[in-house]
């Protein structure tokens, strides 16, 4: 499994951040990097880009969210089970999800 990417985390901003907060976020980070001529400062760079696209469209938010929410705040981020996962485990096969 891959490792999920917090796009909130990246940008610093909660969940249910508004979308002006997005934008500033994204704005104040982006333009600190860009006075920084260096390899790492590109990577977060590309990183904080990749977060602003989903983040900032309203569509990709939303599936974003989906995916987020059942990763995320049921525990699953980088490569645990999540809360869905584990319960499936417990119950057995009739439940399984794979």
């Amino acid at each position: 499994m891959a490792k999920f990417k917090d796009y909130y985390e990246v940008l610093g901003i909660p969940p249910r951040a508004h979308v002006r907060v997005i934008e500033e976020s994204y704005w104040e980070q982006a333009h600190e990097l860009q006075r920084t001529p260096t390899r790492k400062a590109a990577r977060r760079l590309r990183v904080i880009n990749e977060a602003y696209e989903v983040l900032g469209s309203p569509h990709r938010r939303l599936t974003y969210d989906r995916e987020y929410t059942g990763s995320v705040a049921l525990g699953g981020k980088d490569d645990q089970p999540g809360l869905l996962q584990a319960f499936v485990n417990m119950l057995g096969k009739p439940f399984r999800v794979d």
